[in-house]
């Protein structure tokens, strides 16, 4: 193809292509809405201050909208490539490869002021993949925990350089000020100076550079670490693809210059001397180079190794423009301290009973092991406390260090992690929580507003209720008094801040309502439980007001519509939302809804809960009798739902309706028995099946 920047592509083929600076307006781009693929690349050579901005990032070319887009910048002297993949928008690291939170980025290489710099940064959101090139230095990492495709090009706005003003949509960046990384923040955004009279291009395609089509699938694995210096003796590759033909070797390359160097912090010394070069003649995949000789390199621990290869097309000299350069791949050996190999997870128990942690590691040399719980100080866990149990086991240089904490109380939550330690130094584990399972809520509403939990969580009313709001009940006997707010609403209210999600990032909410129907307010959707202040949302329930229609809604107002109740009838109301992001809605003690992972989140910060409500605003507040009003900390099954229901009706109900074992329920009674049996019998050999006249 030969483009002028990427040289994989056609430039016919770019969405935009620019060589005049441009402050950009939505619709400049072809939608890329689901897209999966998206190339940016540029032509530019920066001022001595582009490249020593120190408050904010210069743009260089990016497309995209408030909430979604990508780039690529010059942030603190690098170019970094930012994507933004939803409202999730938090402060990262320049290079944070982590999808979780919908941000990502990865620093390119080192801005050259006074120059003529070509980049570019290609994005496989399929495969995970960000390839990026600076003035032909390429390389390839790849995302975690991200999604498989979005909408990469926003509201259409792009913006090259700069001219005049700058869009506010920078789709690629965090928003506002109060973010810990300024050079990834769209406030602090500035123009691009350059060197004047120099040319300018920007490009930005809807495909993606296709990395087999150079040198593939290294091994190492490119960016792979804990590499054991004692069991490698061998670098592996791939020859780049056949254009013209996909999965074959390409036809013209005679031979593989590969090259090594040492690297430090993540970056190649590709100025410096290399560690080891050598020519590979052209053979079958995959093509193998041997290391850790002393006729080639060897490996230590510690060791940062960077590698390349350069195919020689049709017997061309090594840096001949024919050869075809493949990325800088990289791998680490083990450090001479202990190599985390496996964390620990978050445990999440009742009362009772017993936590366990595990850290395993790597060690050279002998090694020990200590668990602490975060604090101010951190407190290390001795075994003279009768409830810890800590073990150590080896296998070869394989260490597995286990934690066990008995008789779990709401004292033990917190967050623990390992220190493991040789005669080089230590490592620390990640941190994993202990949460233990709870009701942390429960508001009988039995003539007061007491949070009967045991955890203090009392609701505070906006307006004090008069007497005659204390009603019954939904089961008088079993339930006591109700709260009514008709007629009344500011009776409605909320508790001090606290998180209900503490440590487990899940939550259970269940109560009773009997919605009176319809009102002339005017205000349609109305809250009836939720957590929440005017700054963060972390979850809520509401109702229509005009039909009876319930929903839950998330941070950035996600809804999700799962029930529609009737007037002036009680109704149990629950939801679930865990850990994996799965929100189940039940009515009456049955789950009618359950979302894939991934749907339905909630934030787990301190915020007050509020009955009755979604907001300290009258507009908002239910007219409506509610009932023993629970909140736990913790994603309850549909047979613990079914059991609080259970426990005021004395009603079996069946838990799920369309659970994939009942698919042969034919009579609709929850369960596949002998009465099913017999009405499938009745249809027993009858047949549709077409048969030919011959026959």
């Amino acid at each position: 193809m030969a483009g002028d920047i990427v040289s994989w592509f056609d430039d016919g083929d770019a969405l935009v292509d620019y060589t005049a600076a441009k402050d950009g307006s939505g619709g400049d781009i072809s939608a890329l809405n689901p897209g999966s693929t998206i190339t940016h690349a540029a032509k530019i050579t920066p001022s001595q201050l582009d490249v020593t901005e120190e408050s904010g990032p210069v743009v260089i070319i990016e497309a995209g909208g408030t909430l979604h887009g990508s780039g690529i910048y010059i942030c603190n002297g690098e170019f970094v490539f930012a994507l933004r993949t939803g409202a999730d928008d938090g402060a990262r690291e320049l290079t944070d490869l982590d999808g979780t939170d919908g941000a990502m980025s990865v620093e390119m290489g080192e801005a050259i002021a006074g120059q003529e710099n070509t980049v570019y940064a290609s994005l496989n959101l399929t495969t995970g993949m960000i390839l990026t090139s600076v003035n032909g230095n390429t390389e390839i990492r790849y995302l975690v925990n991200a999604v498989s495709s979005d909408n990469l090009t926003g509201n259409q706005t792009v913006a090259f350089l700069g001219d005049q003003a700058l869009s506010i949509h920078m789709g690629g960046l965090s928003g506002g000020n109060d973010q810990e990384n300024p050079f990834l923040n769209q406030s602090n955004t500035w123009i691009f100076d350059g060197v004047a009279g120099e040319p300018v291009r920007g490009q930005i395609f809807g495909i993606a550079v296709n990395p087999n089509l150079m040198a593939n699938n290294p091994a190492p694995a490119t960016s792979s670490v804990n590499i054991d210096p004692d069991v490698v003796s061998e670098a592996a590759f791939e020859t780049a693809e056949d254009p013209a033909n996909p999965g074959s070797q390409h036809p013209d390359v005679t031979g593989h210059f590969v090259t090594f160097y040492q690297g430090l912090n993540g970056d190649p010394n590709l100025g410096l001397p290399p560690l080891y070069e050598t020519f590979v003649p052209a053979g079958s995949d995959p093509i193998t180079v041997p290391i850790n000789t002393p006729e080639t390199f060897e490996l230590d621990l510690g060791q940062e190794v960077f590698w390349r290869v350069e195919e020689q097309i049709n017997g061309a000299p090594e840096g001949d423009s024919a050869n075809i350069l493949s990325p800088v791949w990289s791998f680490e050996t083990l450090p001479p301290v202990p190599a985390a190999v496996s964390q620990p997870e978050d445990q999440a128990v009742f009362a009772g009973e017993q936590a366990v942690f595990e850290f395993s590691f790597t060690s050279k040399t002998a090694a020990s092991a200590a668990w602490y719980k975060e604090g101010d100080p951190d407190t290390e866990l001795l075994e003279s406390d009768p409830d810890v149990t800590i073990e150590l086991a080896q296998d070869g240089d394989s260490y597995t260090s286990t934690l066990y904490i008995d008789n779990a109380e709401v004292a033990d939550q917190g967050y623990y992690y390992c220190l493991a330690s040789n005669t080089d130094g230590d490592t620390q584990s990640s941190s994993a929580a202990l949460a233990v399972k709870r009701m942390v809520g429960y508001w009988p509403l039995d003539g007061d507003y007491q949070d009967y939990s045991g955890e203090g969580h009392d609701v505070t009313p906006y307006g004090e209720p008069d007497p005659a709001q204390w009603v019954d009940g939904v089961a008088p006997a079993q339930t006591g008094q109700a709260l009514s707010t008709i007629g009344r609403r500011e009776s409605t209210g909320e508790t001090e801040p606290f998180n209900a999600a503490e440590y487990t990032d899940e939550i259970t909410a269940s109560l009773w309502l009997k919605w009176p129907g319809t009102d002339d307010y005017g205000v349609i959707w109305r809250g009836i439980f939720s957590s929440r202040d005017d700054s963060v949302i972390n979850w809520f329930l509401e109702i229509d007001n005009r039909n009876g229609i319930v929903r839950v809604n998330a941070p950035g107002y996600d809804a999700y519509q799962f029930a529609q109740i009737s007037p002036d009838e009680w109704v149990h109301i629950a939801f679930t939302s865990s850990k994996d992001e799965v929100g189940a809605f039940y009515i009456n003690g049955s789950q009618v809804a359950i979302t894939n992972p991934g749907r339905y989140s909630i934030n787990d910060t301190s915020r007050p809960v509020i009955l009755g409500s979604t907001q300290e605003n009258i507009d908002n507040m239910i007219e409506a009798v509610m009932d023993d009003v629970r909140l736990y900390n913790y994603a309850m099954s549909p047979e613990e739902i079914a059991g609080i229901y259970y426990d005021v009706t004395g009603e079996q109900i069946c838990v799920e309706p369309n659970a994939e074992n009942l698919v042969y329920d034919i009579n609709g009674d929850c369960e596949v028995g002998l009465d099913d049996l017999a009405a499938v019998s009745v249809d027993w050999l009858n047949s549709k099946i077409f048969t030919g006249a011959a026959e």
